[in-house]
């Protein structure tokens, strides 16, 4: 059983490095702030399902990405019901030069566009290996698939990802 204060230290210690992985993984700031609440708000609620074995940060971030898991999956089935939205414009900085930023942005939109485009298992392993850092085995444990086809799922979005962007290459603003 998790106490008050345990709860309260492990918010404190835990909550922007939590943030952080289910931002990376939405790719959306305002649902990165709803899933950390979902999430804390589960583990406090299942406070008593805390047996004590293993770490009070795993289960945390075992609850983390079911409730990111969840969530995706409400989104899969309201984006079958409705039309997605455009995706609002970048606003060019009066002070920083427009090649640069031109180049900046292209560069920045071909890297979300070839994740977006990565097989959803595929870029949820990248995300988490290079974004966050995690350890094959960590994302076997905390996705419960074996840690093999994590590594392969990395390698593969790897090499998508790559192929997806080489094609990119001529087409950059500034070389």
């Amino acid at each position: 059983m998790v106490s008050s204060a345990d709860f309260t230290a492990l918010f404190e210690r835990t909550h922007v490095s939590l943030h952080r992985f289910l931002y990376r993984l939405s790719r959306n700031p305002a649902d990165a702030d709803d899933l950390l609440q979902e999430a804390f708000l589960t583990v406090w609620r299942k406070r008593d399902q805390y047996s004590g074995r293993g770490s009070l940060d795993g289960f945390l971030r075992r609850t983390a990405y079911r409730v990111y898991l969840n969530h995706r999956e409400r989104r899969r089935r309201r984006a079958a019901l409705a039309l997605r939205a455009p995706k609002p414009a970048v606003e060019t900085p009066a002070d920083d030069s427009v090649e640069r930023h031109d180049t900046v942005n292209f560069l920045f939109a071909r890297i979300r566009e070839g994740l977006d485009a990565l097989p959803e298992e595929a870029r949820e392993a990248f995300v988490l290996f290079r974004f966050e850092g995690l350890s094959c085995r960590e994302i076997s444990q905390l996705t419960q698939v074996p840690a093999k086809t994590v590594s392969t799922r990395v390698r593969r979005a790897t090499l998508l990802l790559a192929a997806r962007l080489r094609k990119y290459q001529n087409e950059m603003p500034i070389q």
